[in-house]
């Protein structure tokens, strides 16, 4: 179960279908045992890792009704309610790519894990179903139940039909790569970036598109990573 709220929603907070950037971060800095202010500074072990993420079945979609206490002139003023969109049964391939030393820590850790891991709410625990490591290799430019760098609206693309299925449209948001943590403990959003969350029913080809990978466990899906500009690496943890 999990939930990964727009920037922009507050009343009614729909869910992203993946993962962004951010999440994947603070989950491999929950695995290593790194405070928030820890994993966001500029020499955390984790500044180099690249992030991406697939879906790896249709997710079910509930709603759930929150409250949220207000608060005026430093007292609890009143409840306000809101509703919350729930993804379940859902299961994604988290990808990690980096220095193999890198990656071999990574993967111990998420063995044994400092924090409970989490891709929200502390409520919403995740369960590993499998860990592994491999080399990446050119993908076909096809992708569908992943997460791409930019607005899709701004690169060349074409649906590939998929007869029979009924899909939900692709979500852009505007999403950060990093924070900045102050001393109060309060987030600041760094380098914000676009990125189009494509649901598992809907597959796109980019025309053009260079960044494509792929590796074995796959089967001929591909996906870029969300931060690539950063470095490139062919190794992934997975």
């Amino acid at each position: 179960m999990a939930s990964f709220r727009r920037p922009l929603d507050h009343n009614y907070q729909r869910t992203l279908p993946l993962p962004p950037p951010t999440t994947l971060f603070g989950l491999a800095g929950a695995a290593r045992g790194l405070a928030e202010e820890e994993l966001w500074q500029e020499a955390s072990p984790l500044r180099d890792l690249l992030v991406a993420t697939l879906a790896l079945q249709k997710p079910g979609l509930a709603r759930d009704m929150w409250t949220v206490m207000k608060i005026k002139n430093n007292k609890l003023a009143e409840r306000s309610p809101y509703f919350r969109e729930i993804l379940f049964n859902a299961r994604f391939m988290i990808l990690y790519g980096g220095p193999e030393e890198l990656l071999a820590e990574l993967q111990q850790a998420f063995l044994d894990p400092t924090y409970p891991l989490s891709l929200g709410r502390e409520d919403e625990l995740i369960v590993v179903e499998e860990l592994g490591r491999g080399e990446t290799c050119p993908g076909a430019p096809l992708f569908s139940g992943t997460v791409i760098p930019g607005d899709l609206q701004g690169l060349r693309f074409k649906w590939v039909p998929r007869p029979g299925i009924a899909f939900e449209p692709p979500a852009v948001e505007t999403m950060p790569l990093a924070f900045e943590v102050d001393k109060r403990g309060i987030r600041y959003p760094l380098n914000p970036r676009p990125f189009t969350f494509l649901p598992y029913d809907l597959e796109v080809e980019l025309e053009g598109y260079q960044d494509a990978l792929t590796i074995e466990p796959l089967e001929g899906r591909s996906f870029t990573w969300m931060n690539w500009s950063s470095w490139e690496s062919r190794t992934s943890l997975f």
